[in-house]
C-alpha cells in the first residue's frame, strides 16, 4: 500500500491518519535495505501442502538474483533479508492462528 493509498482509504473510513502507520516509500531506505526488499519480493514463499503453512522463502535463486542486481554487500543485504524474512514469518504465523480461530468458532456453533 503507498502512502497515497493510506490516507485515501483513512478519509474514506473516517479515520484519524497515524503518522506511525503510513507506510514507507522505500526509497527513502538505505541501498542495503532496499535491495533486501527486493529479494524478499521476489524469491518465491514455501507452503505445506496440506496445513498451508509458510515454511520460507525458496533460496534456490538467491545466488542468481545477487547476481542479475549486482549486489556487491552480500553479507548486510542477506542479513537484513533475513531480518524481513523473520517479520514475514510472524505476519503468517498471525494470520494461521486467526484463521485457525474462525475455524474452531465456525465448528461450535
Amino acid at each position: 500500500m503507498s502512502q497515497d493509498q493510506y490516507i485515501d482509504m483513512c478519509e474514506q473510513m473516517g479515520w484519524e491518519i497515524n503518522e506511525d502507520d503510513i507506510p514507507k516509500d522505500p526509497s527513502v531506505f538505505a541501498p542495503e535495505v532496499q535491495q533486501a526488499l527486493l529479494l524478499l519480493n521476489i524469491l518465491p514463499d514455501k507452503w505445506e501442502g496440506t496445513s498451508g503453512t509458510w515454511l520460507g522463502k525458496d533460496y534456490a535463486g538467491l545466488e542468481a538474483i545477487m547476481n542479475i542486481y549486482e549486489i556487491i554487500d552480500r553479507r548486510l543485504v542477506f542479513d537484513l533479508f533475513q531480518v524481513g524474512e523473520g517479520e514475514l514469518g510472524k505476519f503468517y504465523a498471525q494470520k494461521q492462528k486467526e484463521r485457525d480461530s474462525l475455524a474452531k468458532a465456525a465448528r461450535g456453533r
